[in-house]
């Protein structure tokens, strides 16, 4: 895996970023431009959605925003100010929310995902995390090699533009919340987003592994990432811990069932389970080998997870073991929620989609 040095200077050299300098003042990133709104709403590529009470919101590729009324028969599209790709989404209730993405983009909303604002973004985040790390160095005791190495990579995002994706969000309740992504970025906020913190010194993370997912539950925080890497903090608790499993890739997700009961997902149809929250962990056989992306227990107790490759399974015994669901229309399949009982709502590659299990 490249370092976030080499990675950002291939990204400079390849032209993934706008540090071609002689325009880059002319230019106008995605995170500055509202997004257009499908004519089509529900078919555009989606990547995340969840359940608000009766509602139904969902957020995807170049910044589109679509709600449903009617349990995911239509869709209508709102006003985004972004038009970045959307990655996740999580309310705290159901007027309070968040989703986050590319351009290391915050948006929030305060009445159900009718209307967003963007809280942060990845020029922002920059910024903030080289003011705290300065002030961090500077404290009687501190880590000086540790800390110039955070400082010295952060004078790298900056410069490249400062637009590292966020990747996953999760509140705790409306005030208190954790937004994770590439390279060891975690944020956290006490006050619903108004500000935002660093939390880059507080991982057990040495070589600034990707964090995929954050999750937790009753005040434990969970972050999920590359090399089959699960961090946990407790309450009380100042840094997020490492917590191995018994694999060495890409873990794409972490589903927290109970405050002990999880389970971690990734590429090749690699699942884990475990009932102490997370300090051991037993794999989990599936049926194919497609990446799992997303994780939901049903309102029967059944849990069911989906993948790239188009594919659901469920389980009807906590996740013991999983069966294979026929599908009437498969497609690469991000997230999924039950909109009623033993009905899926399916965000993927080809939109949003109602599935029935039978």
């Amino acid at each position: 895996m490249l370092n976030r040095r080499s990675f950002l200077k291939a990204m400079i050299v390849g032209g993934g970023t706008v540090a071609a300098v002689p325009f880059a003042r002319a230019f106008t990133h995605s995170i500055e431009i509202p997004a257009l709104q499908a004519s089509k709403i529900g078919r555009s590529p989606f990547l995340a959605v969840s359940r608000v009470g009766r509602r139904l919101v969902a957020v995807g590729v170049r910044g589109q925003i679509a709600l449903s009324e009617d349990g995911g028969a239509n869709w209508s599209g709102v006003s985004s100010p972004v038009s970045v790709d959307l990655v996740a989404l999580h309310f705290a209730s159901e007027k309070m929310g968040w989703a986050v993405g590319h351009g290391g983009v915050v948006l929030h909303t305060a009445d159900g995902g009718i209307a967003w604002v963007r809280q942060l973004d990845g020029r922002a985040a920059a910024e903030l995390s080289a003011q705290y790390l300065a002030e961090r160095m500077s404290l009687a005791g501190a880590d000086q090699e540790r800390y110039m190495r955070f400082i010295d990579d952060e004078k790298w995002l900056q410069e490249s533009g400062g637009l590292q994706p966020f990747l996953d969000v999760y509140f705790e309740d409306e005030k208190t919340g954790y937004v994770v992504g590439t390279f060891n970025r975690i944020f956290g906020t006490v006050d619903g987003g108004q500000t935002w913190q660093p939390l880059i010194d507080r991982t057990e993370n040495p070589s600034s592994l990707h964090f995929n997912s954050v999750a937790g539950a009753n005040g434990t925080t969970f972050l999920a990432g590359e090399q089959g890497g699960i961090w946990r903090r407790r309450p009380g608790e100042q840094a997020f811990t490492l917590k191995a499993t018994p694999y060495d890739g890409t873990l794409f997700g972490l589903a927290v069932i109970s405050p002990t009961f999880l389970l971690a997902y990734g590429m090749r149809g690699n699942v884990f389970r475990s009932e102490d929250a997370g300090d051991n962990w037993d794999a989990i056989k599936l049926s194919g080998h497609g990446g799992v992306t997303a994780a939901a227990r049903l309102s029967s107790g059944d849990i069911v997870l989906v993948t790239q490759a188009g594919t659901i399974e469920l389980s009807k015994d906590d996740g013991r073991s999983f069966a294979p669901v026929a599908l009437k229309a498969p497609m690469a399949y991000a997230d999924v929620v039950e909109a009623a009982p033993g009905v899926l709502i399916l965000a993927g590659s080809e939109g949003l989609r109602s599935e029935a299990l039978v």
